[in-house]
């Protein structure tokens, strides 16, 4: 299989989707945390919102380098895009619960994103022996086989 599935491409732009959203999430809460007014409880709460912001950047910076890494496959970038899934589904389902229910969104994405990164085709994908790179040309060309 010389062409990344459907299922696989699908699941690489939910982690850009992911992790581009995630980014600007975690701008979102270093900017919260900037301009929040420090009373008896506020040196604790900024701390909460820069750790939240530390999390969310490194989540989406995982999230865009196993992207990136999808071209190359093999079983490791598979099992790190299915574990991102599972930490943005367990994440936005505790967030929804104790939070609001939008965020469960989150929740939804990331349990798309571990059916769509352990599907049997994906699975088969990135399972494959890569190829050399003299072989894509030589298997793109039409005509008859040698």
């Amino acid at each position: 299989m010389t062409r990344m599935p459907v299922t696989a491409r699908c699941a690489r732009i939910l982690l850009v989707v992911l992790g581009l959203s995630g980014i600007a999430g975690s701008v979102r809460l270093a900017a919260a945390a900037a301009v929040f007014e420090s009373g008896a409880l506020g040196g604790m709460i900024v701390g909460l919102l820069l750790l939240a912001a530390t999390a969310c950047a490194a989540l989406s910076v995982t999230s865009l380098v196993v992207s990136a890494r999808f071209a190359d496959g093999g079983g490791a970038v598979r099992r790190g895009a299915v574990g991102v899934g599972w930490v943005i589904a367990v994440s936005g389902s505790v967030a929804t619960l104790a939070h609001h229910v939008a965020w469960s969104a989150g929740a939804v994405l990331g349990a798309l994103l571990v059916a769509l990164a352990g599907g049997a085709a994906t699975r088969e994908w990135f399972d494959r022996v890569p190829l050399s790179p003299a072989e894509p040309a030589e298997a793109s060309r039409p005509g008859p086989s040698r």
